[in-house]
């Protein structure tokens, strides 16, 4: 091969490379850039930090979606009911001179066997559907329970899901009620928001964690107070100068205390958004971005937003 060939070759070969990195960068960078399918659904964790809470609210989404009627057992949980077949007493069949009574009866029946067979042929899909998203900690742990075999050989979604409750409802391993109770508190209120989480990511956990926490039969907490709650937990390094105009607001009585978790929420969100349009430090928990800004101004060109801010 020539001086000039292998010149060629290797300028060939340094350009392919070239190529190939881009291409790779440029996948990564589209993989990077899809959003996260909100009714995607996670896969469920065991122990102290699983994610129960949001686990249950995607695979009920989900069953809901797919199987209708059925799919309500995840989000009802012990309080699902099968549908429960007419009772033939309650139609008055015996007053019943133009058979009205009588084929509303025999309409209703039709539609309960219709609804019961639907059930069980959805019952092993939704079955399918919910061992499907199980780690395998997760269903190491249902396989230990004592119903496990016989629910598994039935493929009873009823049976499976009371299981995966029993087991990821709470975020302790034991089983003893006052442990349960305390670790639902204590999970409650150490929920702080991340030093890079959005506050609806925190919004979400804080929900969670609530959720927990009133499910394990805590005593109850004031909606005022679960606002006050949330707003503890916002991050300081973000939200410093937004607690201390709140604290002394409510001091000086200038403000009326939210009066409940979305209203603090409503307010912690603008107040951020409004911080980040004016980094002078100027802006209050009071007002959006939107409030400040002069309606006028978005039906003038440029030049005399300019003009009109120099005070010409």
């Amino acid at each position: 091969m020539s001086g000039k060939e292998a010149a060629k070759a290797k300028g060939q070969a340094q350009e392919q490379k070239k190529k190939g990195t881009y291409q790779k960068w440029h996948r990564q960078g589209q993989t990077e850039g899809k959003k996260k399918d909100p009714e995607a659904i996670p896969v469920l964790k065991y122990g102290p930090s699983n994610n129960y809470t949001i686990f249950k609210e995607a695979l009920s989404n989900a069953a809901l979606k797919e199987y209708g009627t059925l799919g309500k057992l995840i989000k009802q949980g012990e309080e699902f009911e099968f549908p429960q077949e007419p009772n033939v007493d309650e139609y008055d069949l015996e007053d019943d001179p133009y058979g009205i009574n009588k084929a509303t009866y025999i309409e209703d029946l039709k539609e309960y066997r219709k609804e019961v067979s639907k059930m069980k042929e959805n019952g092993p899909k939704l079955y399918g559907l919910i061992t499907q998203y199980l780690s395998q900690e997760s269903l190491d742990e249902v396989k230990r329970q004592d119903k496990w075999e016989e629910i598994d050989e039935a493929a009873d979604p009823d049976g499976l899901w009371r299981l995966v409750e029993e087991t990821h409802k709470v975020n302790t391993i034991s089983k003893v009620i006052a442990v349960t109770k305390l670790a639902a508190r204590k999970t409650y209120k150490g929920t702080r928001q991340g030093n890079f989480e959005s506050i609806i990511a925190y919004k979400q956990r804080f929900n969670a964690a609530l959720k927990t926490y009133n499910d394990q039969k805590n005593t109850a907490i004031e909606e005022v107070d679960i606002a006050m709650d949330f707003f503890s937990g916002l991050d300081d390094a973000r939200y410093a100068s937004f607690k201390a105009e709140i604290v002394n607001g409510l001091t000086a009585g200038s403000i009326v205390q939210p009066k409940d978790l979305n209203a603090m929420y409503l307010l912690a969100n603008q107040w951020l958004k409004t911080a980040k349009s004016h980094p002078t430090g100027l802006a209050t928990p009071f007002n959006t971005t939107l409030d400040l800004q002069d309606p006028q101004d978005n039906r003038k060109p440029k030049g005399d937003r300019k003009q009109k801010a120099k005070g010409g």
